[in-house]
């Protein structure tokens, strides 16, 4: 039996991963021998650390479309 919370909790907005995945790091050296790191969530955001004097960090938002309708029944 469901109480008028749970149906409260069954409409709201939810989403649903495609999979969790371990985040990918890639490390290299650039042209001028700067050592960089990429690292790739699950989520596709990067972030990439310069290994320079002020340490730069460099972050790549890659964010999903949500795409909704409303319907009156």
């Amino acid at each position: 039996m469901s109480t008028p919370i749970d149906r409260e909790k069954l409409r709201s907005i939810g989403y649903l991963s495609r999979g969790r995945s371990r985040p990918r790091v890639v490390e290299y050296r650039r042209s001028d021998g700067t050592r960089v790191k990429e690292t790739t969530d699950e989520l596709n955001n990067t972030v990439t650390e310069h290994a320079t004097k002020d340490d730069r960090v460099d972050v790549l938002i890659r964010p999903e479309t949500v795409r909704a309708r409303i319907g009156v029944n």
